[in-house]
């Protein structure tokens, strides 16, 4: 235990205990914020210091607007200004923030402008607010409105209300996607100036512990009734209209938070993949196989994706991926692919294999990868091949099946399973394939 600093020697990792903390990371908890939680927990001051944030990190202002089309941001000599709670406009037309994209540095021109309307905790976006924020935003030729609430979407392209005005662009950020997306630029070292970094990590920082900003953590309170109600349909059965809506607005916020959450805990992008209005597919999804499937995809690359199987009749989560390998023939490819998982593939029992061959047939006969290690380990056969439908396996399925009973009821219960069964699927298979 160290006592005393001798300059020039000590390390500064052993700073703590001089101070008797127990760990670095503990000595840590002690460090000065750039935005300390407490008084800044309003929702005037956290508008004010995530507006703030994004004026002065370049690229994480770049990488919020580009993604809702604004391509003006990535020129040369733009600036971005950011206002909060403009005085001089009446009461019920005050709008929480202002963001203006301009160009030039001696005469700047207005580019793009834009309305920012803030949510913290549990309150909700009110429609009736952001039209009246809207009508005022045509008058002065202002066409966009941002939402920012704990609310999640599909993609800020998508919001979670509708407006009147039908040529109106409303986008939306939630929470934690700001978060997340503040995390992921600094662990992928795209940020050039340290100060910067600096600010990005205070801001990541500041939404993480605060106590009105937080990802997805409730169903809601009529999950386990609609849950309950579908769980004795048939798979041809029809949902009502009322049932459909409680699941679909609750499961579309949560298929969100899982790649949220997975790339804020595991390290790496895992990003949803969606084409068209994702609504749409999840409510024919519901009524035709009372299924929900969400497609995630690992650092942007289309070949390392995998599937989240949610079947609401069965109450199971099943989770599942394709890999080929293309050299040998069945028995080799199969000594290959359980090679992929022989040092760090955790539970192997719990994972399952089976083999496709031409035109996609199989044998529908799932093995578990630890009977496929005995297998070879003894010289046998291995249980997942079948001679008679060809001597090349087109391509492995391999998946976990996870029964949640109970759970599957439970608002909160069922978030918290989703999400750990996920993660440990992409931390035993996904990384390993």
């Amino acid at each position: 235990m160290i006592k005393k600093i001798d300059f020039g020697k000590t390390s500064f990792n052993d700073l703590h205990q001089v101070f008797k903390y127990t760990t670095m990371e503990e000595f840590e908890l002690k460090s000065s914020r750039l935005f300390p939680n407490g008084n800044s927990d309003n929702e005037v001051s956290t508008t004010s210091i995530f507006l703030s944030s994004l004026c002065a990190v370049k690229e994480y202002r770049v990488e919020l607007l580009s993604g809702i089309s604004i391509k003006k941001i990535k020129n040369k000599n733009v600036t971005l200004h950011a206002y909060t709670e403009l005085e001089n406009i009446e009461k019920d037309s005050r709008p929480d923030g202002l963001l203006v994209v301009t160009s030039g540095k001696s005469n700047p021109i207005i580019e793009w402008a834009c309305f920012v309307e803030v949510k913290i905790g549990n309150n909700l976006l009110d429609i009736s607010q952001v039209d009246k924020y809207a009508g005022f935003a045509k008058k002065i030729g202002i066409n966009s409105i941002i939402t920012i609430s704990n609310e999640l979407v599909t993609c800020p392209l998508q919001s979670p209300i509708k407006l009147k005005k039908r040529s109106f662009d409303l986008f939306h950020w939630s929470w934690a996607f700001l978060r997340v997306s503040a995390l992921r630029l600094i662990r992928a070292n795209v940020i050039k100036d340290d100060d910067h970094i600096f600010i990005l990590h205070e801001l990541e920082k500041f939404i993480y512990g605060h106590k009105k900003l937080n990802n997805y953590v409730n169903m809601g309170k009529e999950w386990k009734d609609s849950v309950t109600k579908i769980h004795l349909y048939s798979k041809e059965q029809k949902i009502d209209l009322k049932t459909l809506s409680y699941i679909i607005d609750s499961y579309i916020q949560e298929e969100k938070d899982v790649s949220l959450q997975l790339t804020a805990r595991f390290g790496r992008y895992v990003e949803l993949v969606t084409k068209g209005n994702r609504k749409e597919t999840v409510t024919n999804m519901l009524q035709t196989k009372k299924v929900l499937t969400s497609e995630f995809m690992l650092d942007k690359d289309k070949s390392n994706s995998f599937f989240v199987d949610v079947d609401f009749i069965r109450q199971t989560v099943k989770c599942y991926t394709n890999i080929s390998i293309f050299d040998g023939k069945a028995q080799a490819q199969t000594s290959r692919l359980i090679k992929l998982f022989e040092n760090d593939s955790g539970t192997t029992g719990d994972i399952l294999v089976n083999a496709f061959y031409i035109r996609n047939k199989s044998n529908n006969s799932d093995s578990s990868l630890v009977d496929l290690f005995n297998e070879r380990e003894q010289s046998e056969p291995y249980s997942v091949l079948d001679k008679s439908l060809g001597d090349e396996i087109k391509f492995f399925e391999v998946k976990t099946i996870d029964l949640l009973g109970i759970d599957f009821k439970n608002p909160k219960n069922f978030i918290l399973k989703l999400e750990n069964i996920v993660y440990k699927f992409l931390t035993q298979v996904v990384v390993n394939r």
